[in-house]
């Protein structure tokens, strides 16, 4: 099928953003401050530290073995049809106008970065200890935002290679440039597995792609990216400030990479049909 001028533009921006570097607040904590984890363990100690090593990996394989769907299928028909798209099922999503997805999408992540913001704002009340439960809870909620975005292009988010390509969204939105450039590789690969996989290999639950050993890497990854986040909420002035700021950048940076890699999934898949 043949795309659209705006698909093509689109395609370009794309091109464009894979390639930048990550800006924001997140990158000037890591120029200025040295030896972060062992600030934050300074702070915080090293028990209160495994614990919150222990709950981001618990959070990850709750979201990558156990949890389903979070949007509801209905109400993402309602978000369709307020935005001009006249379906009666989600299938058919793949095949309305992009320009319309694009705007219900970028409306439902500005709604995500807003919530994030209130929730960090709150969270830094507590300081780096309620930082810990907070960032925990925000993987979730990164996590639902994702799958809203993967559905609205017609993605099911519940299949495992599919959580394997959220969760790599999720770490762009925490860590640093060369994370992300590190993950859109993984989701490259990722994609081209799930296109060789059969329909009986793809659907079957809990199954691990990537291995046992490459998801311990990844927690571990993604566990030392947070902790760098707990660095400034630390410091009890400005913790509720940079906390909102904090998880408004995670969100938008999730959101970000989502919108991109979906979309452009969304245009090669209509290459093809």
């Amino acid at each position: 099928m043949e795309i659209s001028e705006y698909e093509k533009k689109t395609l370009k921006k794309i091109a464009k953003w894979e390639k930048e570097k990550h800006k924001g607040f997140h990158k000037k904590v890591l120029d200025v401050t040295s030896r972060p984890v062992d600030y934050v363990i300074s702070k915080i100690g090293p028990e209160k530290l495994k614990k919150f090593e222990n709950a981001v990996e618990k959070t990850v394989k709750n979201l990558l073995y156990v949890s389903t769907s979070t949007v509801d299928p209905e109400e993402l028909i309602k978000r369709a049809h307020a935005h001009g798209m006249k379906i009666k099922k989600l299938s058919e999503l793949k095949t309305c106008d992009m320009e319309l997805l694009d705007e219900c999408n970028r409306e439902h992540i500005n709604f995500h970065e807003r919530a994030s913001a209130i929730q960090g704002a709150a969270a830094g009340l507590g300081g780096v200890l309620t930082a810990t439960m907070d960032l925990t809870a925000l993987l979730v909620q990164d996590f639902h935002m994702i799958q809203e975005i993967a559905l609205c292009y017609n993605y099911d988010p519940d299949g495992i290679i599919e959580k394997e390509i959220i969760l790599r969204i999720i770490e762009i939105g925490v860590g640093g440039s060369d994370i992300k450039f590190k993950a859109l590789a993984e989701i490259e690969s990722l994609k081209k597995i799930k296109s060789k996989s059969s329909k009986k290999t793809t659907a079957k639950k809990g199954t691990a792609v990537l291995g046992s050993k490459a998801l311990e890497e990844y927690i571990e990854h993604l566990t030392a990216a947070l902790i760098v986040r707990l660095v400034p909420r630390a410091l009890p002035v400005v913790s509720m400030v940079v906390s909102a700021h904090s998880n408004h950048e995670i969100i938008e940076h999730s959101g970000q990479a989502a919108f991109m890699v979906y979309r452009k999934r969304f245009i090669e898949r209509k290459k093809k049909i």
